[in-house]
């Protein structure tokens, strides 16, 4: 199975807005690279790009041979003239959708029209990943990172082809404070440990993502997908 996350950082204003842009990037790093997340490969199959230029986007030839593609867009944006945009530096913009590739499968979370916040954000690390081995009175194996890995590459291939996309908010909302992307991966953390279904869906976890965001904004950020297709996003521990 060839898969890879693709995470690109946009410009950002102030160096706190960079430090945490950063730790949010840090926090999907780590999610991907767990077991939770579908083990991927930190040295092979994750990819980190802040403020790229065009060009550089234009010539990552070798993402559209993959067998299933992550793109994580963070940064600022807003919707003109019915499409959106991503400012990628701090003079240069571009359409989200313009980021896309020739492999059949891919997910693509955009989290973008942000509130600027002036604090640093607290982002847990997922050593909340410690399994719950005790479960309905029965001690629970975890599994490995292999057994992890194998089970997400199976899901993969099982998947039907076509293209979903993550949306922080709706038009003309604001997203604020990276909340969608931090409720995404506590939602994935939670499920990991304590649901018992092996392979849960991106949809699943968007859903209860959008529940919680729209309840914590109320109902000023409300988040969308799009997208028929379901993608496999969390491993749970057995």
């Amino acid at each position: 199975m060839k898969k890879s996350v693709l995470i690109i950082k946009g410009y950002s204003k102030t160096d706190i807005e960079l430090i945490n842009d950063r730790k949010i990037i840090q926090l999907y790093i780590d999610f991907f690279c767990s077991n939770a997340g579908g083990a991927f490969d930190f040295d092979t199959e994750i990819n980190v790009l802040e403020e790229p230029e065009v060009e550089t986007l234009q010539n990552l030839n070798t993402l559209n041979k993959l067998n299933y593609l992550i793109v994580v867009l963070i940064g600022h944006g807003a919707n003109k003239d019915g499409a959106q945009i991503f400012q990628l530096q701090k003079n240069t913009f571009i359409q989200p959708g313009q980021i896309q590739f020739e492999c059949k499968k891919q997910l693509h979370i955009i989290e973008t029209c942000r509130n600027v916040i002036d604090f640093e954000l607290d982002i847990k690390r997922l050593n909340r990943l410690i399994p719950k081995y005790a479960y309905g009175g029965t001690v629970k194996q975890p599994l490995t990172r292999e057994e992890s890995r194998e089970r997400f590459d199976y899901a993969v291939s099982e998947s039907d082809n076509g293209t979903i996309y993550l949306f922080a908010a709706s038009v003309d909302e604001s997203a604020y404070g990276y909340l969608f992307l931090k409720l995404m991966i506590d939602k994935a953390i939670y499920i990991h440990e304590y649901y018992r279904e092996s392979i849960v869906n991106v949809s699943k976890v968007f859903e209860l993502a959008k529940k919680q965001v729209n309840e914590l904004t109320e109902g000023k950020q409300t988040p969308m997908i799009d997208g028929k297709n379901e993608l496999p996003f969390v491993i749970t521990i057995i």
